[in-house]
């Protein structure tokens, strides 16, 4: 395992993602700029969702082509940049139009930074994964408290603030961009060996399974309650409960936070008992967590928001590694399809909740969110192990996804 490598990639997904995290703080300011429903602010995250994760798959297929390390770097100021001018436009439209720059450098950051998770991560592949996700998840919980304390503290010009760490990050990831390159040549040369061998004898076509398409519908419904919970528990906290404006910022951010520790948790956990396992576990407790959210206030519902997160979200690398399985010849493609276009499908219920919000209130769509792992539970329950054939070209061992 390149554990340096894991770190510094883990940093880059830190660092993307916090900009798609400070889009629910960004949203309050917004609406008060420039008087929208809620089904409008769905929209802006319907376009960041369409952006950073239902695109991911066009970049993965490319990736799995060529060698593009240089998508991280420039993913990453892309996605600084458009945060950053979206907090500076004078129209609604100008902003879809930010929010979508800063969602497309997002999708250019996952696939080629997954991949190169993969070659850095030995035998330990949900390990390894869990290591790079962790970031990502990290970036989701900072990414409210850095937009409060910018938001709170400048209004909307604060997003100018993100451009900091975003650009410097960038510029290191092309500074150690070669180096990244010679310590995972080994793996990506003998993955490479692999598929050209596998073309030549016939088996190097797209093996599609069933089963990952049934992982994608899972995954769909798991993200539909993150994202869910990520853009309406603010407005459930003070609009319908009449807390905090700071508060709602702080279980934002919980949540994240604690489901970046659940990621790396998940990750041993699913090395241990299996890929499949665990996901049915996280969802089958996902949903009483967040009933009881909803029944508690104070330092409990903290308390119980954090578990739902850690619970929740840890199953996020084991999904990626299970996906790279059912697609073992094109692991680009099958992160961009995990990690990108079943998230980003999820995200585009959240519209369709803000049509309930405006007209049913937003503690209906809270319960609603609580209900939705019971199905993505009922969908990985009948997940099966990668076939034979495909198991045996794969990346990863068998026993991960059974």
């Amino acid at each position: 395992m390149k554990l340096w490598v894991l770190i510094m990639l883990s940093i880059g997904h830190l660092v993307t993602d916090i900009h798609q995290g400070a889009i629910p703080i960004l949203l309050p300011y917004l609406r008060d700029s420039f008087t929208l429903s809620y089904f409008q602010l769905g929209l802006i995250v319907l376009v960041a969702n369409l952006s950073s994760s239902v695109i991911q798959p066009l970049f993965g297929l490319y990736s799995d082509k060529t060698n593009i390390p240089w998508l991280m770097p420039l993913g990453i100021g892309m996605a600084a940049t458009g945060i950053a001018l979206a907090g500076l436009m004078p129209n609604y439209y100008l902003i879809l139009i930010a929010v979508f720059i800063s969602g497309l450098g997002i999708a250019a950051y996952h696939p080629e930074g997954s991949k190169m998770a993969n070659f850095a991560a030995g035998s330990k592949k949900s390990s390894a994964m869990s290591i790079f996700s962790v970031g990502g998840n990290l970036g989701f919980g900072i990414g409210p408290i850095l937009g409060a304390v910018f938001f709170g503290t400048w209004g909307l010009t604060g997003s100018l603030a993100f451009l900091g760490p975003g650009l410097i990050t960038a510029a290191v990831f092309l500074f150690f961009q070669s180096k990244m390159m010679a310590d995972t040549s080994e793996s990506r040369d003998s993955w490479r060996k692999k598929r050209e061998d596998h073309k030549a004898n016939g088996t190097g076509k797209m093996v599609w399974s069933w089963g990952l398409m049934l992982l994608m519908m899972a995954v769909v419904f798991r993200s539909w309650t993150q994202f869910g919970l990520i853009n309406y528990m603010y407005f459930y906290y003070t609009d319908y409960l009449g807390g905090e404006p700071k508060i709602a910022a702080m279980l934002i951010g919980v949540f994240g936070i604690a489901g970046a520790v659940g990621t790396l948790v998940g990750g041993l956990s699913a090395d241990r008992i299996g890929a499949k396992k665990h996901f049915c576990i996280s969802l089958a407790l996902a949903s009483p967590l967040l009933y009881l959210f909803l029944h508690t206030s104070g330092i409990a519902a903290l308390v119980v928001i954090a578990l739902a997160g850690a619970v929740l979200i840890s199953s996020f690398a084991p999904t990626v590694v299970m996906g790279q399985q059912y697609l073992p010849n094109n692991i680009g493609l099958a992160s961009g399809l995990l990690i990108g276009f079943a998230i980003g499908i999820g995200g585009l219920g959240v519209p369709v909740l803000g049509i309930f919000a405006d007209k049913y209130g937003v503690d209906l769509v809270m319960k609603i969110i609580a209900m939705l792992p019971i199905i993505g539970f009922s969908l990985a329950l009948l997940l099966p192990a990668p076939p034979e054939a495909v198991s045996q070209q794969s990346v990863g061992p068998i026993s991960a996804a059974e």
